[in-house]
């Protein structure tokens, strides 16, 4: 679990406050999606669990700074740019085999002035604490959108959905079972664009939250293999490991520049989704590859949880099944 600490000195520091404009009450001159980026990659540098955890408030801050109206950001921001940011959770992901973010079974119907949302969402972070959702569901006839729930909304429980890695994001399944918001509630007008860009940006989180952990990696095992001997002589002497050294680090320089392309690409204002695309299938890919490698290189010590590695390793395998959750 997330230290309370921990999540109390990240909102101190702002950071669900820096996706947030000076003009909205945050901390930024200007929306920089590689600012986020860079934030992710070197807050996942330790514990990609604990990263999430310490984003999560965030990706629903500048959601609203992004696309929400003038009273939505009345009403919501305030609270997220002081020292005591609640917690909140960006929900996208369902429990069910080969989901497709923009094919969604979580729907919302249209009953007067409200919307009236059912369905399940999956790896959902803090979600028992947290005090507001930004839930994905389809209207009917329209598509997917994204809509503000509170916590306290009726019709909504939660329940641990604890994974084998990112555990310390505190992550669990969200049911709404025709939990009613008011049409105020819908991010965005419910526009196709708005949802896209979320999925996306909340991609390229993820390949940043990618690249801070196998950075991890690359930092222990160079100097274990040089400080580990074996046969009168360090392992980093033989080919076959100084070789997958440098193969880590050859796929890490390639990651950080497709990811730090799309982020740049997205702050302009250029088309990006090719760019995240091939980020986020490079990143879930190589990213766990190299996870795999670091655990391979400290042979039995890899296995075991007195070094690090192998947390890593879980935590590089979310990257390929986790959607929402942050947003840079």
């Amino acid at each position: 679990a997330a230290p309370r600490e921990v999540l109390t000195k990240v909102a101190e520091l702002g950071v669900s406050a820096f996706g947030v404009p000076e003009a909205l009450g945050g901390i930024s001159a200007e929306r920089s999606a590689v600012t986020g980026v860079l934030v992710a990659e070197a807050m996942a540098h330790g514990d990609m669990g604990l990263a999430v955890a310490a984003l999560a408030p965030s990706a629903v801050s500048t959601a609203l700074a992004l696309w929400g109206d003038g009273d939505q950001q009345a009403t919501y921001l305030p609270a997220f740019v002081g020292e005591n940011s609640p917690a909140a959770a960006l929900a996208v992901a369902e429990p069910r085999p080969l989901f497709d973010p923009f094919s969604l079974q979580t729907k919302a119907y249209r009953r007067g002035g409200e919307f009236v949302l059912s369905g399940e969402k999956s790896f959902v972070p803090l979600a028992a604490s947290a005090e507001l959702f930004l839930i994905a569901a389809d209207i009917e006839g329209r598509g997917p959108a994204l809509f503000l729930v509170e916590s306290s909304a009726n019709g909504l429980s939660v329940r641990p959905e604890p994974g084998m890695g990112i555990r310390a994001a505190g992550t669990g399944r969200v049911r709404l079972d025709k939990v009613s918001v008011p049409a105020a509630a819908l991010l965005g007008g419910g526009a196709s664009e708005v949802y896209a860009d979320c999925v996306r940006l909340s991609r390229l989180g993820w390949s940043a939250l990618a690249l801070g952990t196998a950075r991890a990696v690359l930092d222990y095992v160079v100097p274990y293999v040089n400080e580990r001997e074996a046969f009168g002589e360090p392992i980093s002497n033989r080919q076959g490991v100084a070789f997958k050294v440098a193969d880590i680090g050859i796929e890490l320089e390639g990651l950080k520049l497709v990811t730090y392309r799309a982020a740049a690409r997205a702050e302009q204002g250029l088309p990006y989704a090719r760019e995240v695309a091939l980020a986020r299938k490079l990143c879930s890919d190589k990213a766990m590859a190299i996870g795999s490698d670091g655990v391979q290189l400290l042979g039995g010590h890899g296995f075991v949880k007195e070094h690090p590695v192998e947390r890593w390793y879980r935590d590089l395998r979310a990257v390929s099944v986790m959607e929402g959750g942050v947003l840079v």
